[in-house]
């Protein structure tokens, strides 16, 4: 009895145990590290490259959804010093955080045009490594607001202190996916998409099993036909062949 008791309580502590190893991996953030391959050299206040939104694909490292960042996310770059300049305002770092949205966001920064350019300073510049990172709070407090939902592209830029080109970008601490902010009429022609897209699929799978229940069909007849027209005819041992019925005697 007291065996039976304690397997139970064993089991139940097993099975608390995995329950609680699921959601501590359903709730784990993780680094991204973005395809830097099309950065291009920039100067003067000019862009070495550009992550735009596209559809919460985390796959698709070209891209970022802004709203996979957590208040523990830290940007940061590497980057290339190409030439330095002697200008009579430095900025006292050559590489600028940029996010940029054209989707009129819920944020005092937007202008008139319902557009956002917010740039933010690095917290940390490591100039021996060419390396510079950007804190939540500061990107935060450059867009005006913690909701990205509308932030449409990340972009890191050159300041007037240096020609530059970014090499490798890492935000930390991001969730799976996003909840980025999808235009209704987007929305809605993503979805009418999907629905022909499942139809057509109905429409092949249709098409596929009428094919193949009109194979079956023929296979039938043949059959049958062979069956039939073997139902009517002997097999004489004289010739070896087989006669219709009617000729046997």
């Amino acid at each position: 009895m007291k065996k039976n008791i304690f397997s139970k309580i064993s089991a139940a502590v097993m099975a608390a145990a995995i329950i609680a190893g699921q959601a501590i991996v359903a709730c784990a953030y993780g680094d991204v590290q973005l395809d830097c391959t099309n950065a291009v050299e920039s100067d003067n206040w000019t862009q070495s490259i550009q992550f735009n939104y596209n559809g919460n694909d985390p796959d698709d490292l070209k891209c970022f959804d802004a709203t996979r960042m957590t208040d523990k996310s830290v940007i940061t770059v590497t980057y290339d010093i190409l030439e330095t300049h002697e200008v009579d305002s430095p900025t006292g770092f050559p590489v600028e955080l940029i996010f940029q949205s054209w989707s009129y966001p819920d944020t005092p920064m937007v202008n008139a045009n319902g557009g956002v350019w917010a740039k933010v300073v690095p917290a940390v510049l490591d100039e021996e490594n060419n390396t510079e990172s950007f804190n939540y709070a500061d990107i935060v407090a450059a867009y005006g607001s913690d909701n990205f939902e509308k932030v449409d592209a990340v972009l890191f830029g050159s300041t007037n202190d240096a020609k530059i080109k970014v090499k490798t970008v890492t935000i930390t601490n991001c969730n799976d996916k996003g909840n980025h902010w999808i235009d209704p009429a987007i929305a809605e022609q993503e979805k009418k998409a999907q629905e022909q897209e499942k139809e057509a699929q109905k429409k092949n799978i249709t098409g596929i099993i009428i094919g193949i229940v009109a194979g079956v069909a023929v296979a039938v007849g043949v059959i049958w036909f062979i069956i039939s027209s073997k139902s009517r005819e002997a097999f004489d041992v004289s010739t070896g062949e087989f006669i219709d019925k009617k000729d046997a005697k």
